[in-house]
C-alpha cells in the first residue's frame, strides 16, 4: 500500500485586504511554494487516469478573514489559518518546506507571514461526522451544461463516492464502498463562487461518513467530490 500522504494547518499572520477570488491567487501561491519539478508536473496535469487530471490535494478557505460587504472583499486583520492536504508525502513535504523556506505566501500581493505549521494526525477508526472547511461540489455536464446537485439529491453522494474510488484504485487501493449523509441540512450552507470566470456551486456543513476506512482517509486527504486542487471539498473530522 502507498505511504498515506498528510494534514497540515499553516498559521500566519496578515493586513490587508483579498479580493472575494482570492482562491486563484493562493492556489497559485501553493503551486509556486512547492519544488520546481513537482509544482510544474502538478499544474500541468498531476497524476493522470486516461484524460482526465488527478492532483491528489486540497485546501481550505483561509480561516480568520472579515467579509466587508459594501466593498465586496475580505479584511486580513491578524492570525489566519490555512488547512492543506494530499494523499502524496512529497507533496505534503514539498510544501511544508518551501512555505518555511519563504517565511509564508504571497497571495494577491498581500504577504502572509508564516507563523508555525503543525503535522495533524488523521483520526484512527471509520465512520466519521465532517465539517466541510471549503465548499462541496458535485455535478454532472450533460448536453454542454453544468447540472449541480445538492446534499439531498442522492446523485451528490453517488459523485462523491465515484470520485473516491477513482482516487483509491489510481492510488493501487481496492475500490470500497462510501455513503454520505447530511448532518442538520440548510439551505443557507450553498455557496456560490467564481474561479477563473466559471461560477461553481458547493455545499457547505457537516456530513456523516460510513464505509470503507480506506475512502473516509482519502475524502480526508484530498477533499470530497470535484475541484479538489481548486480549493473545493476539503473536509475535517467534527471532535466530540
Amino acid at each position: 500500500m502507498p505511504s498515506e500522504g498528510g494534514r497540515l494547518s499553516l498559521r500566519f499572520f496578515a493586513e490587508g485586504r483579498l479580493p472575494v477570488t482570492y482562491r486563484e491567487g493562493l492556489q497559485a501561491a501553493l503551486y509556486q511554494a512547492l519544488p520546481l519539478p513537482l509544482g510544474q508536473r502538478l499544474h500541468d496535469g498531476g497524476l493522470l487516469e486516461g484524460h482526465r487530471p488527478l492532483k491528489l490535494f486540497v485546501f481550505s478557505r483561509l480561516q480568520g478573514l472579515l467579509y466587508l460587504r459594501e466593498e465586496k472583499a475580505f479584511l486580513a486583520q491578524g492570525e489566519l489559518v490555512l488547512h492543506f492536504a494530499s494523499a502524496l508525502p512529497e507533496v505534503v513535504e514539498g510544501l511544508g518546506k518551501g512555505v518555511w523556506e519563504r517565511g509564508g505566501l504571497e497571495v494577491h500581493g498581500l504577504f502572509l507571514r508564516l507563523l508555525g505549521m503543525d503535522l495533524d494526525p488523521l483520526p484512527e477508526g471509520g465512520d466519521l461526522v465532517v465539517e466541510a472547511l471549503s465548499p462541496i461540489t458535485a455535478y454532472r455536464t450533460e448536453g454542454g451544461r453544468t447540472l449541480y446537485f445538492n446534499p439531498l439529491n442522492r446523485e451528490f453522494a453517488l459523485l462523491l463516492e465515484a470520485n473516491l474510488v477513482r482516487k483509491a484504485q489510481l492510488l493501487g487501493l481496492e475500490a470500497g464502498s462510501l455513503a454520505l449523509k447530511p448532518v442538520g441540512f440548510r439551505p443557507q450552507h450553498k455557496r456560490v463562487e467564481r474561479y477563473k470566470d466559471t461560477w461553481i456551486e458547493g455545499w457547505m456543513g457537516r456530513y456523516r461518513l460510513e464505509g470503507s476506512p480506506h475512502l473516509i482517509r482519502l475524502a480526508l486527504l484530498t477533499g470530497l467530490g470535484a475541484k479538489n486542487s481548486q480549493g473545493f471539498g476539503f473536509v475535517r473530522e467534527v471532535k466530540g
